[in-house]
């Protein structure tokens, strides 16, 4: 199935107000009774990764077209998301309470370290990878950047008149 970049930011725009509705909801469960806001930090652990892989789809769509399509790395970050983060956060929900006797994992109880490491720390090294290995193919081209000179060029004040630079001095970011 080949998406359209409107179909793709219009998903992607959905992913953003349901990710953000959940949080929103997640926050909200704690002003509820306890069998209500038990289901807010599952509720979190899952809108928090819709949240970013759609802002990470957003990112791809640049005007009328998909900058190098939405392929393999997207979806390869959208599993990696989900495992790390949304895993990261259910496994630290589902693990049993810490006592005093509970063992460490790499110097923190299992839960915090789960939460430290898991996702907050691995998703440093994997996503600057990803970021890396597709950056040819994700980043402006030496066409798009002539374009971008072009356009600033068309819409660029003619240097003529002293009373342009009268107003740039009264104003340093005004465009006369």
């Amino acid at each position: 199935m080949t998406q359209t970049p409107a179909t793709a930011a219009t998903r992607a725009l959905s992913g953003v107000v349901l990710g953000t509705l959940g949080i929103g909801a997640a926050y909200a469960s704690a002003f509820f009774p306890h069998t209500v806001g038990a289901a807010g930090p599952y509720l979190m652990a899952v809108a928090v990764p819709v949240c970013l892989i759609a802002t990470m789809t957003l990112g791809a769509v640049r005007g009328s077209r998909l900058r190098g399509g939405l392929g393999w790395p997207m979806l390869l970050l959208f599993v990696l998301v989900c495992v790390l983060v949304g895993g990261g956060l259910l496994l630290a929900l589902l693990l049993p309470p810490d006592t005093v006797a509970s063992p460490y994992w790499l110097g923190l109880p299992r839960r915090a370290a789960v939460v430290v490491y898991g996702v907050g720390i691995l998703p440093l090294f994997v996503l600057p990878l990803a970021y890396a290995f597709t950056f040819d193919a994700r980043t402006l081209s030496d066409a798009d950047l002539a374009r971008v000179r072009a356009a600033r060029m068309r819409h660029e004040p003619a240097d003529e008149a002293p009373a342009v630079e009268s107003q740039a001095v009264d104003a340093p970011l005004a465009r006369p």
